[in-house]
C-alpha cells in the first residue's frame, strides 16, 4: 500500500473514531436532559445496545484496548450508559488531544445553543407553562432575540470563552431551579 493510501486510511480512521465519539456524548447528553424532562423512558435497552455497538466498533479500530470497557448488559440503566459513555468518551478523547478538532466544536456549541429554549419548555412543570405562555403573550412573544457571535479581536466584545462559561453558569442554574421544581412538585404530590 503506498503512503497516500495509508494515510488516506488513517484520515478515515480517525474521522470514524470522532463520530463515534459524537455519538456517544450525545447518547449520554440525552439521557441527562431526559432526567430533567422525564422524556425517552424505557429506552434504557436501545441505548446499552447502540453503547455495545459503538464500543466493538472503537475496539476494531484500535481506539480502545480490548477488555478495558465492558460491555453493557441490555437490562442497564440510564445512569449506568450515561457513565459508561462519558468514561470511554474520556478516554478516547485523551489519545486524540492532539487531533482536537476546534471547528467542529464551534458549530456543535451553536447547534446545541439554538436548542436550549426548546429544551427549557419542555423542562418546565405545566404550571409554570402555563404562566410563561401568558407572560410570552403579554411581551408580544412574536419578538425573537438573536445574538451575533463576533471575533474575539472586537474590544468591546468579551472573549467567546467568558461568554460559554456565563452561559455555562446559566444553565447549571437553570437546571438547579428545575430541579428544585421538580423535588417540590414531587413532595406536593405525596
Amino acid at each position: 500500500m503506498s503512503n497516500e493510501q495509508e494515510i488516506q486510511k488513517e484520515i478515515r480512521r480517525t474521522r470514524e473514531i470522532r463520530q463515534i465519539l459524537r455519538l456517544l456524548e450525545t447518547t449520554a447528553r440525552i439521557i441527562e436532559t431526559s432526567a430533567i424532562t422525564d422524556q425517552f423512558s424505557d429506552g434504557e435497552e436501545r441505548c446499552a445496545r447502540q453503547f455495545n455497538n459503538a464500543l466493538n466498533l472503537l475496539s476494531e479500530l484500535n481506539a480502545v484496548p480490548d477488555g478495558l470497557f465492558e460491555l453493557l448488559e441490555t437490562d442497564a440503566s440510564f445512569s449506568d450508559i450515561c457513565f459508561a459513555c462519558h468514561q470511554v468518551t474520556a478516554y478516547v478523547k485523551e489519545s486524540c488531544a492532539d487531533d482536537f478538532d476546534f471547528a467542529q466544536i464551534k458549530k456543535t456549541i451553536g447547534d446545541e445553543l439554538k436548542d436550549v429554549s426548546e429544551v427549557m419548555r419542555q423542562s418546565m412543570p405545566s404550571f409554570l407553562k402555563d404562566i410563561w405562555s401568558g407572560q410570552a403573550q403579554e411581551d408580544n412573544a412574536d419578538t425573537v432575540e438573536t445574538v451575533e457571535v463576533t471575533s474575539d479581536e472586537d474590544e468591546d466584545v468579551p472573549p467567546v470563552e467568558q461568554r460559554i462559561a456565563k452561559l455555562e453558569g446559566q444553565m447549571e442554574t437553570v437546571v438547579e431551579i428545575l430541579q428544585e421544581i421538580r423535588t417540590q412538585q414531587q413532595n406536593s404530590e405525596s
